[in-house]
């Protein structure tokens, strides 16, 4: 149960880095050592990551560079440079609501997740995002993995912990690599440089 806590936790704090840049609450946890050592996943590509953010605690990035860094990774001022949506990986013609999506969707409901309310303050904001959005995916997993910590049974535990394993396999992980490739390539940041590692050790997580 304590790694399924675990799982959710790190799942919504990297969901919500693709999805936004940190609020100024989540840019001080991420910047603060004490708090890193103690980040819930502890496989390699996650410790590698929280190392390179304690790194860069002396000298950490500005509110407005990492604005640049989500705008210009995830929205793009003509593509993004890391395109977020499953869809288009998996369209013919490229195109954003194309097929997977209502999949997402529809695994979305069996799970009671909805992703306009997952997102706090940024609901409205967010609300408008097509729904295979890899921020969304991620705090899907966040959500179910929060499910299965507090199942009440072992038939229930079982149930939810295929539905996870399911999920993150027949989505995120398809083409999480690809979106991380674009990170890798074009971030500028400290923490969005860092996001790529953070993303595998959620994934990898989420389907042992």
């Amino acid at each position: 149960m304590e790694r399924f806590r675990r799982l959710s936790v790190a799942a919504d704090i990297v969901g919500q880095l693709f999805l936004d840049e940190p609020s100024p609450e989540m840019l001080t946890a991420l910047t603060n050592p004490d708090l890193l050592k103690d980040w819930p996943l502890q496989d390699p590509d996650s410790r590698e990551a929280t190392a390179m953010l304690e790194r860069s605690a002396a000298q950490p990035d500005t509110v407005e560079q990492l604005q640049r860094d989500h705008l210009y990774l995830f929205i793009g001022t003509g593509a993004p440079l890391a395109q977020p949506y499953e869809s288009p990986y998996f369209s013919l013609d490229g195109l954003v609501l194309d097929g997977v999506a209502s999949q997402v969707e529809a695994f979305y409901a069996t799970v009671g997740f909805q992703p306009a309310l997952s997102t706090g303050g940024l609901g409205n904001k967010l609300g408008n995002l097509p729904p295979d959005h890899i921020g969304f995916e991620l705090r899907c997993i966040a959500h179910v993995a929060a499910l299965v910590a507090g199942a009440p049974n072992a038939r229930e535990y079982e149930r939810l912990v295929a539905l996870l394993r399911q999920f993150a396999i027949n989505h995120p992980a398809r083409f999480a690599e690809q979106v991380l490739a674009g990170v890798t390539e074009h971030a500028r940041t400290a923490v969005y440089q860092a996001l790529p590692g953070l993303t595998r050790g959620v994934r990898r997580a989420a389907v042992a």
